[in-house]
């Protein structure tokens, strides 16, 4: 398989903004993605992912690595602490990983889910 790039050459690429399926009270958070790529024969995807402030839970079963590019939060797993992240910090979700996101500046991240 070959490499697969995720270049954004302007906001165009971004899809239609939703309310995120979970929110937990106001304002409640609007995402978007973009170049959303099914990885062939891994059961994976990738893309970008952008979304205002808000708070809700995260609704991702799978496994997760994301790569925040701009903005910064928040994310509680189900009984721990927050964990604070800015541009340039890196997640991962283990599988079936509960939590509540709270987004105070809009982020970009890329993200990868593994199957």
């Amino acid at each position: 398989m070959n490499p697969v790039l995720i270049h954004l050459e302007d906001d165009t690429a971004f899809g239609p903004s939703a309310a995120v399926g979970a929110p937990l009270g106001e304002p409640v958070a609007m995402a978007r993605t973009a170049l959303h790529q099914e990885l062939a024969g891994q059961g994976a995807s990738t893309g970008l992912w952008e979304c205002t402030p808000g708070r809700f839970r995260r609704q991702v079963v799978q496994a997760e690595y994301s790569y925040i590019i701009s903005g910064e939060g928040s994310f509680t797993p189900e009984g721990g602490e927050p964990i604070p992240f800015g541009a340039g910090d890196a997640l991962y979700f283990a599988a079936n990983s509960q939590g509540t996101w709270d987004v105070r500046q809009t982020v970009r991240k890329t993200y990868l889910i593994l199957g």
